[in-house]
């Protein structure tokens, strides 16, 4: 049968289908260490697994809004955390995308309750069921120190160097970080351009950044009788 997507893309396709979620590999180990050296810079300590090591519970909270505005006012930091999944993201969503604004960050040392997500879908809350949101672990993610997804509450087991892709109208959440380090996660939402928007629609919450020359002579364009 012939298709008018790559075999590869559709492998993608069927797994995030079936899924729900796809796992693979960052496409820019580069722009990966970068967005961790940024991190661990504001931290003050190289090793993002011995956060609880350095940071007392009363301070994490401080730490997150302090990081998460590095992020956020860094003028490189959108265009590196695309360039982690470039292709997955053209092949899953398409190639005139939007990218959410601001990144959503999330640092939970041991035994730490007060960094939960209960169980939830982002279409709860007004997002659009046309997004994937692209989660990238800056250190390893198992077990407790990750997310559980689905109904059936699965821990996925997503390691520093990989990326995850989900769906994000499928229920997710966390739980009390068991394990003996931190976890420190990065996660953002991606869209087509031409997709339904839902509640949180372009400008506020989304910006366009891979419009390609024909979108961009069609708005553009006004009819002669018109104008």
């Amino acid at each position: 049968m012939n298709s008018f997507i790559s075999p590869e893309d559709q492998a993608l396709t069927e797994r995030l289908l079936g899924d729900g979620y796809v796992i693979v590999p960052a496409e820019s180990t580069a722009d990966l260490q970068a967005i961790g050296g940024l991190c661990a810079s504001v931290l003050g300590w190289p090793d993002l697994d011995a956060t609880h090591e350095h940071v007392k519970p009363e301070e994490l909270n401080d730490l997150k809004l302090r990081v998460m505005s590095a992020l956020n006012l860094a003028t490189w930091t959108r265009l590196a955390y695309f360039s982690l999944a470039r292709s997955a993201l053209y092949a899953l969503i398409g190639n005139e995308l939007a990218m959410q604004r601001k990144f959503n960050l999330n640092v939970q040392m041991p035994k730490d309750d007060k960094s939960l997500l209960p169980v939830h879908a982002d279409t709860w809350t007004g997002d659009s069921p046309y997004q994937l949101v692209l989660w990238v672990p800056l250190t390893d993610c198992y077990r407790t120190k990750s997310m559980y997804f689905g109904p059936e509450r699965k821990f996925l087991d997503v390691k520093y160097g990989e990326v995850l892709l989900f769906n994000s109208s499928i229920p997710h959440g966390n739980v009390v970080n068991e394990e003996a380090t931190t976890r420190w996660t990065i996660n953002c939402r991606f869209k087509s351009v031409w997709s339904p928007y839902a509640v949180k629609g372009p400008g506020e919450h989304f910006e366009p950044i891979t419009l390609r020359a024909a979108s961009r002579i069609g708005m553009d364009y006004k009819h002669p009788v018109a104008a």
